[in-house]
């Protein structure tokens, strides 16, 4: 895990000065180590430095590269970036982890490729020479990488599948310039700083920006997660491709036990594989515990592997990190407990509050780059911090469960939708007749499936009017963005889906996860932290469960149906079976109620381009108080956005 940065200019050099400031400003993604490349796309002349001060500025160099090094894998300088081959015509820098390296290592012809490092790093420079860019579909793991191929005068560039690892870029058809975080990218002097409206109304109306590609500064792009980009210096064209495709099954298929059993055995042997190999590690390794399904998979799957071998980098006892959040009715960490006393933990817990929360927003906020969520991301924040104090270097989390195996209530929908389309009238039965094991009751179940016909039904000039009344905040933003964007509603706030896959789909591959992935790998890279997602990444597990019908994936109410099947006897079944569902919670509603006094500053009127301001603090204590109790508030996005727009000067 590291972090990467990159200047190229068609006709003019660059000033070494630009790189060295990228590369300091994400030093914390990489404090173990640094290193530059100068390139002249004319006469070829190539120089690699290993520390800023060796960065010659006399050079006329149209490109330079610079990377910064968190020591995971092989933690010698045989493994220093950027690395080159021994012919000094391929030239890498690379953020991630390609964790089947090991067995990629042996495919490749030992005649024709003598290896000088242990690293992940070496391995895929070379299946690059050996494949091209075919050699991406034979990575499992998170990446974001960009090679310069000298001969042929061309860089290469691609980000992992769903989005794990982050790639930011500005092009205008002079400059192509990119990094690992937006941070770095505006410093440099060759576009004007300014809010994308479109992503801000996004933001604010929806909570997530609805297009993959854009961001929330105008002119700098994210290349899409399954992107892999080529830029010819010769004639500077830059050309972007979408290199995998996840697909899945909508056909419903009714349920049957034999098959149910044999999909959660293979499911339980693909996790433990995904597991294993995510364990590949030359520091510390430790995990992420909230007490639910997914977290209690990794920690309990970790433990069943030191039950039957010795693994160095995790210990004798594996390091677990938990939120706590005592006397609310969001504390899971009972259920950790429960856990942590069965796998025989070193169990850590954090416990951040409303004023620590006041105390660290606005670092919070640079951190992330933009504007996030909700208040959860605070949570992982400290988890990540206290990982960081106990000397964990690589943390594996449970992030992606939900969206694989059916974790949130709300997909119950689609579910439904795809029985009464195919008449499966007993399924619907036996689902019902078993919704408490779900985490809905029967009358909430009613209102969500009354809420998916009016989506799927009504007219559209309806439902907007509807969502107005809903989610009365809307009613705040200003009226001219509001009417230039309001046909962008329809991409989340009013879209249905018929079938369940469909929907799991969506929310890995566009809606859900990839906010998620961001929100952790800014929170885990700011404390030099490398987060593992098995449930996020490994495509063998990922692919094999999309192509399974939905009949198995929600069962008896039971959503994570496979899931909790795959862990029958490796996790406590106090866990397995449990019925509510929380993840990294936090009690939003009664922070930001003790916060609002300290939150109106930020309400300034240069924010009248986006918010009715006079309005909002006219009423602004029934606003507070007609926030949800529970979960995550509406409201909050208006305050994110306040103090995004005041950290960042836009």
């Amino acid at each position: 895990m590291c972090g990467i940065s990159g200047i190229v200019s068609k006709n003019n050099s660059v000033d070494s000065s630009l790189i060295i400031l990228m590369n300091e400003i994400i030093a914390h993604r990489g404090p173990d180590d640094e290193g530059y490349l100068s390139y002249n796309s004319e006469t070829k002349e190539i120089s690699n430095y290993k520390r800023k001060e060796d960065v010659m500025s006399e050079h006329r160099c149209n490109l330079y590269f610079g990377h910064r090094r968190l020591s995971i894998l092989d933690l010698s300088d045989s493994a220093h970036q950027p690395f080159h081959d021994d012919s000094g015509r391929y030239h890498l820098i690379f953020n991630g982890e390609i964790y089947n390296y090991i067995e990629l290592r042996q495919m490749l012809p030992s005649d024709k490729y003598v290896f000088r490092s242990e690293s992940d790093t070496e391995v895929l420079l070379y299946l690059y020479m050996e494949y091209g860019k075919n050699c991406l579909d034979m990575l499992n793991g998170m990446w974001a990488f960009v090679i310069l191929d000298s001969e042929r005068n061309l860089i290469f560039g691609s980000r992992d599948r769903f989005g794990v690892k982050p790639f930011y870029y500005f092009f205008d058809g002079s400059y192509f310039c990119f990094a690992s975080e937006i941070k770095a990218l505006l410093k440099l002097p060759y576009f004007r700083k300014g809010i994308n409206p479109i992503a801000a109304f996004d933001y604010i109306s929806t909570g997530r920006v609805q297009d993959n590609c854009i961001t929330m500064f105008n002119n700098i792009s994210e290349l899409q997660p399954s992107g892999s980009f080529t830029l010819d210096l010769s004639n500077f064209k830059f050309i972007k491709e979408k290199y995998f495709t996840l697909s899945y099954i909508d056909k419903w298929e009714k349920f049957s036990s034999q098959k149910a059993k044999e999909y959660s055995e293979i499911i339980r042997n693909k996790i433990f594989n995904a597991v294993n190999i995510r364990l590949r590690s030359d520091v510390k390794v430790g995990s992420c515990l909230s007490g639910g399904v997914d977290s209690s998979a990794i920690v309990c799957t970790i433990n069943s592997l030191l039950n039957k071998k010795s693994i160095s980098q995790i210990g004798e006892h594996q390091k677990v990190f938990t939120a706590s959040f005592p006397n609310t009715d969001i504390d899971e960490t009972i259920w950790a407990g429960i856990v942590a006393e069965s796998a025989n933990v070193e169990w850590l817990k954090t416990m951040p509050t409303a004023y620590e929360l006041m105390e660290d927003i606005e670092k919070l906020v640079y951190i992330q780059d933009v504007p996030f969520g909700s208040t959860t991301i605070y949570t992982q924040y400290r988890v990540m911090k206290l990982a960081s104090e106990n000397g964990v270097k690589v943390l594996l989390d449970g992030q992606g469960g939900d969206e694989l195996f059916t974790g949130y209530s709300y997909f119950l929908r689609p579910y439904y939708n795809e029985m009464i389309r195919n008449l499966d009238f007993r399924s619907i039965l036996n689902e019902y007749r078993n919704i408490g094991n779900s985490p809905v009751s029967s009358q909430i179940l009613l209102r969500t499936l009354t809420i998916s016909f009016a989506k799927i039904f009504l007219p559209t000039k309806l439902k907007r009017f509807l969502l107005r009344k809903k989610d009365q905040e809307i009613n705040y933003l200003n009226n001219l963005l509001y009417n230039r964007h309001v046909m962008r509603l329809g991409i989340s706030k009013l879209k249905e889906f018929s079938t369940l896959n469909s929907s799991l789909h969506d929310q890995f591959t566009f809606s859900s996860l990839g906010e998620l992935l961001k929100y952790e790998d800014r929170n885990s890279m700011h404390f030099s932290i490398e987060a593992r997602t098995p449930f996020a990444d490994d495509i063998d597990l990922i692919q094999y469960v999309f192509n399974i019908p939905a009949s198995y994936k929600i069962r008896d109410g039971w959503t994570k149906y496979l899931l909790r099947e795959s862990m029958k006897g490796i996790i406590p079944d106090k866990i397995r079976l449990r019925t509510d569902k929380l993840g990294f919670a936090t009690p939003e509603y009664y922070w930001l109620n003790t916060l609002k006094d300290n939150f109106r500053d930020y309400f300034t009127n240069d924010l009248n381009d986006y918010f009715k301001i006079d309005a909002i603090k006219t009423d602004w204590d029934s606003i507070f108080n007609s926030q949800e109790r529970c979960g995550i508030t509406n409201f909050w996005r208006f305050i994110n956005f306040a103090i995004w727009k005041k950290v960042y000067g836009v």
